[in-house]
């Protein structure tokens, strides 16, 4: 038999080979035995609940799958660019990013969303949910019921959402957001009806309460019911820690509430101005009232000024006139002559009760609009 001799050398050169393949291989064959042992060690012989005793539970979380499939690609992501004027002259004009969700309408285009988040763009880009974009143009706000309408160009690949009937919606119904909450597109959440016919402003419009999680982004986009229907635009939240997260308290306004709104931005293509009387009034003391020839126990309010070719101006309110009552609602400050007129809104026709050197009339005014809030 031939004997194989090693030199030293050889074989300090295969100790230093071994010494370094056993330096990288071991910690990695370690952790393999380490995880194996942690695996096993976290297994054990039970066994989910089966499907036959979760019958309900699958069928719910179907429910909340199939409203998401329904209306996801209805349902955009909007950013826009405004363009904020320097408060000095030698301060530079400075772009700032605003965001939102809307709902598209139809295949021609047409998106829903609030007034405020478009309110001032340069520039209105709306993401889909195919990941595609494309640039939208103005269409019309109204700053009464905060709805805007936008438009991309038409397409056959644009899926509308469906309208539901928000006459129907009672508290306790399951309902969902859906919307771009701090730009996370697609945000899905679900919660209940808090209550209905909430009033939370001015305005004429209601709201729909709900627990439904509703970020800053969420503006604009749809309040789902279980049948995948939009029963409500998504506008506001109250947020105590004045940061903007969702305590739980969010607001949508009715769709079958801005459903007019819709259709007359889309005919006329216009902005739709603040409703207003067209006076600038002040409260009223005893003084005054003497002066006037109102009784002592009459509460209102003194018109000043009589804006030029207003709808005071058309009904025949003059100044020094006493305004005590607007149609059913009382007057007595200043704040409550906008909450009524606001109440009514853009169109309506009043009656205005007034005192006039110490006669009582009865005037008919239509509410005009007021661009320049």
């Amino acid at each position: 038999m031939k004997k194989i001799h090693i030199t030293k050398f050889t074989l300090v050169n295969l100790l230093f080979s071994a010494f370094l393949l056993g330096t990288f291989f071991s910690p990695l064959f370690y952790s393999g035995i380490k995880k194996h042992i942690i695996l096993k060690s976290l297994q054990t012989d039970a066994n989910p609940i089966p499907e036959s005793e979760q019958i309900s539970a699958i069928e719910i979380q179907k429910t909340f799958m199939n409203v998401y499939k329904k209306a996801q690609h209805s349902v955009v992501y909007i950013k826009t660019n405004i363009l904020v004027r320097p408060h000095a002259w030698f301060d530079y004009y400075q772009r700032v990013e605003g965001a939102g969700s809307g709902v598209i309408i139809d295949k021609e285009g047409y998106i829903v969303t609030n007034s405020h988040v478009v309110k001032g763009a340069s520039t209105i880009e709306v993401f889909f949910s195919d990941n595609t974009r494309a640039l939208a143009k103005l269409i019309g706000r109204d700053d009464n019921s905060d709805i805007a309408l936008i438009k991309v160009p038409s397409s056959d690949k644009l899926q509308p959402a469906l309208l539901g009937d928000s006459d129907k919606v009672e508290t306790g119904q399951i309902v969902f957001a859906l919307g771009s909450p701090y730009g996370l597109s697609s945000t899905f959440t679900f919660g209940i009806v808090s209550a209905v016919t909430r009033y939370i402003d001015n305005t004429k419009y209601s709201r729909i309460q709900t627990d439904a999680s509703i970020n800053p982004g969420n503006s604009g986009g749809p309040l789902l019911n279980i049948y995948g229907e939009v029963i409500g635009i998504n506008q506001s939240i109250i947020s105590p820690d004045g940061r903007g997260g969702s305590v739980g308290i969010g607001f949508a306004i009715p769709i079958n509430e801005i459903k007019e709104t819709i259709r007359i931005l889309k005919e006329q293509k216009r902005i739709i101005g603040k409703a207003a009387l067209g006076v600038s009034v002040s409260e009223s003391n005893q003084e005054l009232k003497e002066y006037l020839g109102v009784p002592k126990e009459i509460k209102g309010v003194i018109v000043r000024f009589v804006v030029p070719n207003s709808s005071a101006e058309k009904a025949g309110i003059q100044e020094n006139d006493f305004i005590y009552q607007l149609n059913n609602q009382k007057i007595e400050t200043p704040e409550d002559l906008v909450k009524a007129v606001q109440k009514e809104g853009v169109g309506a026709e009043v009656e205005v009760y007034i005192y006039r050197r110490g006669k009582q009339l009865k005037l008919k005014a239509i509410i005009g609009e007021d661009f320049s809030q």
